[in-house]
């Protein structure tokens, strides 16, 4: 019998270990929650952008809106550099994935007020 985890992925050609998601979704409300720890860390959601990595001149923090609201994944590397700028285990993090077709406008609106960042609700 073949140890398929000690073999290299060029003995079965297609075949690929399992890798870490890329990108990932997280709950409403578990979100806004770090998020607004993040910013009332960092002073504002600029600096915050720029402590996840996001490097725009005008605006480092428009990613970090765009997560906010639901309408993109955090890339695994930027999840990954908020936990550790807020101390909050990446693990623990995990824990509150979700898929995309989960989160909706209504509950991101409830999540943004739970957390007082209503001044990010689009209009």
């Amino acid at each position: 019998m073949y140890d398929l985890h000690a073999m290299s992925d060029f003995a079965f050609p297609g075949f690929r270990q399992p890798k870490e998601l890329d990108k990932i979704w997280l709950t409403s409300g578990f979100r806004a929650m770090i998020i607004g720890i993040g910013i009332e860390k960092a002073g504002s959601l600029n600096e915050l952008g720029r402590q996840m990595g996001y490097r725009s001149r005008v605006h480092p923090g428009w990613s970090v809106v765009q997560i906010l609201l639901g309408r993109q994944a955090f890339p695994t590397d930027r999840l990954k550099r908020l936990s550790t700028y807020i101390d909050y285990p990446y693990n623990e993090m995990l824990k509150h994935q979700t898929r995309p077709r989960a989160i909706t406008p209504e509950g991101t609106r409830e999540a943004l007020r739970e957390y007082n960042l209503t001044c990010y609700m689009p209009k």
